[in-house]
């Protein structure tokens, strides 16, 4: 079995870089120190970066910033879309019990390095943070994380929604930047990272909660969450660069080169993975079709031909060994 890799989305890194340009600091120089690449970054911000690399961002955007509290300035600077189907969702909560609840399920989507409950004590209701075993995670990203919720339910929930904000990371030399843009009452030294929430507000409804929309949210949430389990990370970053690339599909030593293996590795890694070149490109093919029949006015041979096939018959046959159902039975549905 393959070593459990943690990882965060690809578009939290690029938060970290529009916070490091704001100041007009090199962000690529982060990049390079991190091991990442700006263009995949920006071309596939739904794909995954290992923790460990982020890691490395951290510390570079600390250092170069001379600033031990960066990590609050990229969360409250964060857009939704920056944790991605987990910001439309605490976007479009009904109630700030909905949130929490929310930030439980579905954190993995956004980092997969820490685990994240409930927890209670009289008149507060907890979202507690905790490192898994032997994963390192540097503490600008639970600030930023951190910052990013505070700042969300400072914009849709009622004032004093959070009461308390404790910190597993030892007091600053200043500790007023945590204190002005988390919550006046910020403990250092904690046993772990928690927001406390007053617990009187849970169940007031949000200004901005839609159910109808958090409802399809969940849905696409719970879809997300269900392939990330399933897909390791080299998978999943596959994935995403067949996703972003014009053209027919790249051949499996433009797939090792674009992720620095050779073609013998990679071959290795995807059958540890339980995947291989040839089921990569067909997934990819399907979910292309897929698209285009659901998006777009073109007839089924049209398809065919934008996906190499060499005729409709042959497209509608694999179609139906991939969905059950003829091209044109699926778009009627």
């Amino acid at each position: 079995m393959a070593p459990f890799t943690a990882t965060t989305v690809a578009a939290w890194p690029l938060a970290v870089l529009d916070t490091l340009a704001r100041r007009g600091l090199d962000g690529d120089l982060a990049l390079r120190e991190a091991g990442l690449e700006r263009a995949w970054l920006t071309a596939n911000p739904g794909g995954r970066v290992t923790v460990a690399a982020m890691g490395r961002l951290w510390a570079a955007a600390e250092r170069l910033s001379g600033d031990p509290a960066i990590g609050l300035y990229v969360g409250l600077a964060a857009q939704p879309m920056h944790l991605r189907i987990l910001g439309l969702l605490v976007q479009t909560a009904p109630s700030l019990d909905h949130v929490i609840d929310f930030a439980v399920r579905f954190q993995a989507l956004v980092s997969n390095s820490v685990t994240v409950s409930r927890v209670h004590r009289p008149g507060a209701e907890g979202l507690a943070i905790r490192l898994l075993d032997g994963t390192p995670v540097h503490p600008c990203a639970l600030d930023a994380f951190i910052a990013a919720h505070v700042q969300h339910l400072l914009r849709v929930a009622p004032a004093g929604a959070v009461t308390e904000v404790a910190l597993r990371r030892s007091e600053p030399a200043d500790p007023r930047p945590w204190q002005a843009r988390l919550c006046r009452q910020v403990v250092f030294g904690a046993d772990a990272d928690v927001v406390w929430h007053d617990r009187a507000r849970l169940h007031t409804p949000l200004p901005l909660g839609d159910d109808g929309l958090s409802r399809q949210h969940q849905q696409l949430a719970e879809q997300a969450l269900a392939e990330l389990d399933r897909s390791p990370p080299l998978v999943q970053t596959l994935r995403g660069l067949l996703r972003v690339r014009p053209g027919g599909p790249p051949t499996l030593g433009e797939l090792a080169a674009a992720v620095n293996l050779s073609e013998r590795s990679l071959r290795r890694h995807l059958a540890e993975a339980g995947s291989g070149y040839r089921r990569l490109i067909e997934e990819h093919s399907a979910e292309r079709a897929a698209a285009l029949l659901r998006s777009s006015e073109r007839s089924v041979a049209e398809v065919a031909d934008q996906l190499g096939f060499s005729d409709a018959s042959n497209f509608s046959k694999a179609f139906k060994r991939w969905y059950g159902v003829s091209p044109d039975r699926f778009r009627q549905r």
